[in-house]
């Protein structure tokens, strides 16, 4: 079947098996989705769950919608080889603005501006297990889940266990190295938080200027996935996390080894702040689910980038080869003074 204006492809070239990825599904297979498909092949697959008009393809249609991670976009300026009447909606993720993109989904509200680029949460983790209830206010299994690079190195310490074990407290590290999710998926049980008493999560001191401005590329990930799993977060001072904050009770901030001593102590002392943390959780995890991330896709895929694209030859827009458009938004980025992530 020819593409149309109408119709709506998400973009995974280093896949040599596509019907296979067809096969997926979200909540059951997450593990052995690899690290750079994961926006797009989930997206994907939740929109054609609940029965909307959506493809998968290795190479760019002629006409048509296509959604990339920006991960992939040296591979697809190779693709396109020119001209296609094709609108591109690029996926940013944790790297540097989609240059060739019309349009962008960023991962919190830092860049966005409703116009070209939207701010569209990333998904909860998939197949979640949330919390046992039973465990009450009990404060002795504390993790975190994610990239070893990710956190403070203080945390990877035998200090760190010692000081736990002094408290009856146990330090549960469902973390792995980056490298190999790229090619294997995740081993690691990122998805239950049955026996989890509460997430802590700090960043390694910033060596880069993006860190230094608060990683405002990054998702607030760890913070909406302790929601839907009903326990309290101890946080980094990290922009998606504090715009999402309307009170203490949405997580702890901490900006050292120290504050998160402090931090977990409070947790295990204060019963009442505890149950009220985890009760306030629930509440969040409503505004963040599947299904209101789904219809934000949705809406933007099916109205707003239609709506947007169809403007887009009374702007001059669309007449500009891709690699032209290009290097005019890098242009662009340097003469707003917006840095790239």
């Amino acid at each position: 079947m020819s593409p149309s204006s109408d119709d709506v492809f998400f973009y995974i070239p280093d896949e040599p098996d596509l019907v296979a990825l067809d096969l997926l599904d979200p909540d059951r297979d997450w593990q052995v989705m690899r690290r750079g498909q994961r926006w797009v092949l989930q997206t994907y697959l939740r929109l054609r769950q609940a029965g909307y008009p959506v493809r998968l393809t290795d190479r760019p249609p002629d006409e048509g919608t296509l959604v990339y991670h920006r991960k992939h976009q040296k591979t697809l300026k190779k693709q396109l080889n020119g001209h296609y009447d094709v609108t591109l909606l690029g996926i940013r993720g944790d790297r540097k603005e989609c240059y060739l993109a019309h349009f962008e989904v960023v991962q919190n509200g830092r860049w966005a501006d409703e116009r070209q680029r939207f701010y569209i949460p990333y998904w909860p983790q998939p197949g979640l297990l949330p919390r046992d209830p039973s465990r009450g206010t009990s404060m002795r299994r504390i993790t975190f889940k994610g990239f070893d690079l990710n956190l403070h190195p203080y945390f990877f310490s035998d200090e760190w266990r010692a000081w736990l074990e002094d408290h009856d407290m146990e330090w549960v590290h469902h973390s792995i190295p980056h490298g190999p999710s790229e090619s294997e998926g995740v081993g690691v049980d990122w998805h239950d938080y049955r026996e989890i008493d509460a997430v802590l999560a700090l960043r390694p001191p910033p060596k880069k200027p993006h860190g230094r401005r608060g990683h405002t590329e990054k998702p607030a990930s760890k913070l909406l996935n302790a929601w839907h799993a009903g326990v309290p977060a101890i946080l980094g001072p990290e922009y998606a996390y504090r715009e999402l904050r309307q009170s203490e009770v949405d997580y702890l901030e901490i900006s050292t080894p120290e504050e998160a001593r402090a931090a977990v102590l409070r947790l295990r002392h204060e019963p009442d702040l505890y149950h009220a943390m985890a009760e306030n959780s629930r509440r969040r995890a409503v505004e963040f689910g599947a299904e209101r991330i789904l219809t934000q896709w949705s809406e933007l895929l099916f109205r707003r980038v239609p709506h947007l694209a169809a403007e887009r030859p009374r702007r001059g827009g669309s007449s500009l080869p891709h690699s032209l458009r290009f290097h005019l938004s890098i242009l662009q980025r340097l003469l707003d003074r917006r840095p790239a992530r």
